[in-house]
């Protein structure tokens, strides 16, 4: 017996504000998804850097010159033990991203605020992370984004800097996570073609 679609629509409306409830429950925003990240990045630190990013100079850029639908930015310390109990978390989620089809245009990047190059360096070879770090020695990023901790990890659109949603402290559930950010990145395809 074929169901109405009425119904249909109530499961899918059911099963998304579950999913919310129980998948977002580690999500919290910044002040409101509709203020735009405005920060800009310190230059890239490498070649390998500038292509995985899509950048077409190695200068200071912004979120919106990545060539990527979504960015996962991890605001962390290479000295704050948290963030380096969240290093493999970090690499987990971004091997995730990287062997995910459906997340091809999705990228992770991390600053590392208030270090100083031989402690980002320290850190580096210490949890070897797949992803570029950059370093924000005088904490402008997370001054401007008006964090007060880290670990955090934000989530945000390139096409408009909008932040979808943010992580503060270890992530506990990497799988949760990646499901987070699918879920939050065909909510903006959705939300994209709708306006057309």
């Amino acid at each position: 017996m074929k169901k109405p679609g009425w119904i249909g629509v109530f499961l899918i409306v059911a099963f998304t504000f579950i999913f919310l409830q129980s998948g977002c429950a580690f999500c919290s925003d910044l002040g409101g998804t509709e203020s735009p990240v405005k920060f800009t990045f310190p230059p890239p630190d490498s070649a390998q850097t500038q292509t995985y990013l899509g950048l077409s100079a190695m200068k200071q850029f912004r979120v919106g010159d990545i060539r990527a639908k979504i960015v996962v930015i991890e605001v962390m310390s290479g000295l704050c033990l948290p963030c380096q109990a969240n290093a493999p978390k970090m690499n987990e989620i971004y091997q995730t991203i990287q062997t995910d089809s459906g997340l091809a245009d999705v990228k992770v990047i991390a600053i590392a605020v208030g270090d100083d190059n031989s402690s980002l360096e320290t850190f580096k070879k210490q949890f070897k992370p797949p992803f570029p770090v950059l370093i924000d020695p005088n904490r402008e990023i997370m001054r401007s984004m008006g964090l007060k901790a880290t670990p955090t990890t934000i989530v945000v659109s390139t096409e408009d800097a909008k932040v979808l949603f943010t992580e503060p402290g270890v992530i506990q559930d990497t799988d949760a996570f990646v499901k987070q950010v699918k879920f939050v990145k065909q909510l903006e395809v959705m939300d994209k073609e709708s306006q057309q």
